[in-house]
């Protein structure tokens, strides 16, 4: 009796590795049509997976053609930057008949690693915005049957089939150009320490930023490790402490920002009075408080449909591919000039 017959359990890619007798990253690439298998070794893994009755042998990609499901594993659904993201996969899938199945990693490697392999096993496909690159779980992953597109963040796993970002750098060097622009003197950059590389490079841009306008890096306080409203509003206190004058501030985040806002106003500063603010990721809350918080937006329609598109050409065994998408400086009230300019 096979193992089609004899359970009726969804089979593992494990369970064919086992049967053809390879390792599962050669089971994985035999299926998926990737890195070169030669022809011998590729049909016995299918013969394999026909005998284990895995869904996805038969051929190479051998995968339903009348309707696609996706998983999507994002870091905190709570989170509204990544509750706005979710919510335009949602839409994208609605626009091409997809379903979706979304997880949530909470920022913990190893609950990542999980997800990914849940839905490796049960999915046509796989969006990913890596948890804490280089550590995240894609990097634990042995192998994969289905396309693995990730977003936002950045990793190097060589299961990555394509990778849709937006220009962080571009962005933090914006907020600069703003921020001086519009009358800043003393800066500060809120979050700045924090662990992604999506953060590393806005600081990164922030700083070179500033150095176009004549601004030195030893100047600027970078204070903050922590994610978050209460990270942002921790961080708001420290910059004060140590440098009560500071009239600019950039937060990687605009749930930062917003903390940032209430401990400002705590404070007794005046925001913008005699404190500019600029946020970053475009989320709906910066538009609904007072005051109004400039914030450089990420279009996370955009986002979507790029990694929707590069998903659906790895499906029809098409090559992925890299983006790194444009941002945009949308200006609030938090940033009115200190001082004619």
């Amino acid at each position: 009796m096979t193992g089609a017959q004899s359970t009726s359990r969804t089979p593992t890619l494990q369970e064919v590795a086992k049967a053809a007798g390879v390792s599962l990253a050669t089971a994985s690439n035999a299926l998926s049509g990737k890195r070169g298998v030669s022809a011998e070794l590729r049909e016995r893994v299918v013969e394999a997976a026909k005998l284990v009755g895995y869904p996805r042998g038969g051929s190479a990609r051998a995968r339903r053609t009348e309707h696609v499901t996706v998983g999507i594993v994002l870091p905190d659904v709570r989170n509204p930057a990544y509750a706005e993201l979710a919510h335009a996969f949602e839409r994208e899938g609605q626009l091409r008949d997809w379903s979706l199945v979304l997880a949530s990693s909470d920022y913990e490697p190893a609950k990542e690693l999980e997800a990914l392999e849940r839905l490796i096993e049960t999915t046509d496909g796989v969006v990913l915005s890596p948890s804490r690159p280089p550590r995240s779980g894609i990097h634990r992953l042995a192998a994969s049957p289905v396309p693995i597109v990730t977003c936002d963040e950045p990793a190097d796993s060589a299961l990555i089939g394509a990778s849709v970002r937006t220009d962080s750098f571009g962005g933090g060097r914006a907020a600069a150009h703003h921020l001086v622009d519009r009358g800043g003197t003393r800066f500060g950059m809120i979050g700045g320490a924090g662990y992604l590389p999506s953060t590393q490079e806005r600081r990164e841009g922030f700083l070179a930023g500033l150095r176009d306008r004549g601004v030195a890096d030893e100047v600027v306080h970078v204070v903050g490790d922590v994610y978050g409203m209460d990270g942002g509003q921790s961080a708001m206190y420290e910059l004060l402490e140590l440098d009560p004058a500071v009239d600019a501030v950039f937060a990687v985040s605009d749930m930062q920002a917003v903390g940032a806002l209430f401990e400002a106003q705590q404070a007794g500063r005046s925001v913008p009075g005699d404190l500019l603010l600029c946020g970053y990721d475009g989320i709906g809350w910066t538009r609904k408080i007072s005051p109004t918080i400039t914030t450089i937006r990420q279009d996370w329609g955009a986002i979507a449909t790029r990694a929707m598109d590069y998903l659906a050409g790895m499906l029809a065994g098409g090559e992925g591919g890299r983006a790194v998408l444009p941002v945009e400086l949308v200006e609030g009230e938090s940033t009115r000039a200190l001082r004619a300019v």
